[in-house]
């Protein structure tokens, strides 16, 4: 593979991946009544498709959790996955995010009117000078507003696992070390890998889980995308960890009055329930799934070995495949409620079918942290008139070329006004920025 040396380059190699793949989301990696939610999800809400399967996806990976893993002869896979949506505001992220975390939001507000009462129980049952039981504590799945310490907590009371869910990632990645300078970002990295955590604190007893299951899920706007690269983000792994969904034509929401059918609702919440209740153990890849895994590793590691870049991401990619693997197989064996510690080859096709699409994404969101051009934040209908407009004009010259876009008022002027493309030169004049 040609070294990438330019953004020139990178786009080159995006434009052979279109060519030579499908680059929508593959959702018959789904179970058919998956597959038709999100059909039906699109067809009555307007929701995004690749969205909503990507909070499909989190949900089932965060309610398998601890209790099923995958040996691929070499080393332990657990269903962790960082995956973040991308889409401008007003795009409908959180919609399609809201639904698919349902079913564990209301599992976890279960848990919590359970908490009350046993807590109110214990209170009334328990004085300073009697102590008859255990204080109750609150085992939730979701943290959206927590400090490093609260995770601990969380995870010390949820051995399955936690999602941290936020509709603005960069938001939450940008209040690392809030609250103590330095470990939060190299913590995460080892979150991702399952591993131990210990939290030592000052005025309580320290806190240490030997396997956490951590899945992240969020939103991210295209135009602050270049901030998940600083901080050395982009040469520790940490960016490299995320599976991006980045669609590349977003289509505007129009209303319909209808809502999604209770039957694939049902079906949803029955999946994620089955998962949820399943027994702990650990699938074993046989050696016709080794035999697959290889030939696609063989093939890609080879085609990327003279690139940093291309490395970087592919050796996440291999990690993620396995990961994949198990999370389509365990959603095909909860539809059909039998439990088998064995990995189809299919679902490891799948799995590889759908980390070349988020190879596709990842190239694709690197192009957009790489890239110096002003016009990337225009819409494809502002590019368009953009590209029409003159290099100098006035505003009265050129007000048919906004009547055919139907752009009026407002929207012409903060148009018009964007410093970053036009300069001012006088009333109603401007001159495109070179």
């Amino acid at each position: 593979m040609k070294k990438i040396d330019t953004i020139e380059d990178l786009s080159m190699i995006i434009d052979a991946e279109m060519k030579n793949h499908d680059t929508g989301f593959p959702f018959e990696i789904f179970p058919m009544q998956i597959q038709q939610l999100v059909e039906n999800a699109y067809k009555t809400k307007g929701f995004n498709k690749e969205y909503l399967s990507t909070g499909i996806l989190s949900i089932c990976a965060t309610a398998i959790g601890n209790t099923v893993s995958l040996y691929n002869g070499s080393y332990t896979a657990k269903p962790i996955f960082w995956l973040t949506i991308i889409g401008s505001r007003g795009t409908g992220k959180t919609h399609p995010l809201t639904f698919a975390k349902e079913p564990i939001e209301q599992k976890d507000s279960d848990a919590y009117n359970e908490y009350k009462a046993l807590l109110k129980e214990y209170e009334s049952t328990n004085t300073d000078d009697t102590q008859k039981s255990k204080k109750p504590k609150y085992s939730k799945f979701i943290l959206k507003d927590f400090t490093p310490e609260k995770l601990a907590e969380t995870l010390q009371y949820n051995e399955k696992g936690i999602l941290i869910l936020q509709d603005e990632l960069m938001r939450w990645i940008n209040s690392f070390d809030q609250y103590k300078k330095g470990g939060d970002q190299q913590m995460y990295l080892d979150l991702f890998n399952g591993s131990g955590l210990t939290v030592d604190r000052v005025t309580k007893d320290p806190i240490r889980i030997e396997q956490t299951n951590v899945n992240i899920l969020g939103g991210m706007q295209p135009e602050i995308l270049k901030g998940i690269a600083k901080n050395g983000r982009s040469q520790d792994g940490f960016l490299d960890r995320f599976l991006f969904v980045y669609p590349d034509n977003i289509e505007p929401n129009l209303f319909t009055g209808l809502d999604i059918d209770n039957l694939h609702i049902d079906n949803y919440e029955k999946l994620v329930h089955n998962l949820l209740d399943t027994e702990t153990f650990t699938i074993k890849a046989n050696d016709s799934n080794i035999k697959v895994f290889k030939q696609w590793q063989h093939k890609k590691v080879v085609a990327c070995f003279n690139d940093k870049l291309e490395t970087s991401i592919q050796a996440k990619l291999e990690t993620y495949v396995w990961r994949l693997a198990l999370l389509i197989e365990m959603m095909h064996q909860s539809v059909k409620g039998a439990y088998k510690p064995t990995l189809q080859d299919e679902s490891l096709r799948k799995a590889i079918k759908l980390i070349e699409y988020f190879r596709y994404n990842a190239l694709k969101v690197h192009d957009r942290i790489l890239s110096k051009n002003k016009l990337e934040n225009l819409t494809p209908m502002q590019l368009d008139l953009y590209k029409a407009l003159p290099f100098e004009f006035k505003r009265a010259d050129v007000l048919p070329l906004f009547e055919d876009r139907n752009i009026r008022g407002g929207t012409m002027a903060r148009f018009l006004n964007n410093e970053t493309i036009f300069t001012k030169v006088a009333y109603g004049q401007y001159k495109k920025k070179n």
